[in-house]
């Protein structure tokens, strides 16, 4: 790999026409220049200056390598001044939550996100409770919504939003689902697939990855499941499917981050935006 400060001793040479000259604009002995043109010439295969009428000029190959190595320098220096401006500003945010959240609560918050934090760079990615924490603790993420229950004592958090649970149902269904349907719930690691076993019994399980394929397949009478009331008030206003209330608590979501987290400015902003 190309080192950047050998790429700046082969700019200076180039520009000078003399190692004298590129020495004293780096500031450093001339022996240092000579070194580290003998370096990356080593690296790379190819003599890249010659001595011509008194001038030390690039080789075809050293002016292959200046043509390659100033892209490099300007990446490096726009990348570096990118990050010092989002240092100063909002760092950078990785937003992990749950399917049904994001469903449901997360557009208003988004809106906010937009309409007052124009400059955040946010990046969302949807899993179960279990898969965020885990995410969470192994660095993949700066935030994380998740279910109360599943959240670390080790990690910051506050609480958001309060999400009462449902039993849903094919429409129609005479007593609910019959009794050979399934229990459709979502990926291990979901608290509310924990629920189902609790309320519906020991039904066989049909796993899916999304909140549109478990209301599916519910609509098409394959089985019923348990979802925060919320997140299914659209397909039950169009007559889609029907709940019916259960035993137990609310299940409390949680904002949950690292407290000593690089990305802190944005993460309280962004919490008090989903609290508000």
């Amino acid at each position: 790999m190309m080192d950047i400060r050998d790429i700046r001793f082969l700019q200076a040479v180039a520009e000078t026409g003399s190692i004298t000259r590129a020495a004293e604009r780096l500031g450093c002995v001339q022996s240092n220049v000579t070194a580290r043109l003998k370096k990356l010439e080593d690296r790379l295969g190819q003599k890249l200056v010659a001595r011509m009428d008194g001038r030390m000029v690039p080789t075809a190959a050293g002016s292959l390598a200046l043509d390659y190595g100033a892209r490099i320098v300007s990446l490096s220096t726009e990348a570096e001044a990118r990050l010092k401006a989002s240092a100063q500003d909002w760092p950078p945010l990785r937003l992990g939550t749950m399917e049904t959240t994001a469903a449901v609560r997360l557009p208003p918050v988004l809106k906010r996100i937009r309409d007052t934090l124009s400059p955040l760079r946010l990046t969302l990615k949807t899993g179960t409770s279990g898969e965020l924490m885990a995410g969470l603790r192994r660095g993949a993420f700066d935030l994380v919504f998740v279910a109360e229950d599943l959240a670390d004592d080790r990690f910051a958090s506050q609480p958001l939003w309060s999400e009462r649970l449902v039993e849903v149902l094919p429409k129609g269904a005479p007593n609910g689902a019959p009794p050979e349907s399934a229990a459709i719930v979502f990926r291990e690691g979901c608290c509310y697939r924990e629920r189902c076993r609790t309320v519906l019994g020991d039904l066989p399980l049909l796993e899916l990855g999304t909140l549109d394929g478990i209301i599916g397949c519910v609509a098409a009478g394959l089985g019923r499941t348990l979802l925060p009331e919320a997140a299914v008030e659209r397909w039950r206003a169009l007559g889609e499917i029907e709940t019916r209330p259960v035993p137990g608590p609310d299940v409390r979501t949680l904002a949950v981050w690292h407290a000593a987290s690089p990305s802190l400015r944005s993460i309280a902003a962004v919490v008090a935006l989903a609290a508000n």
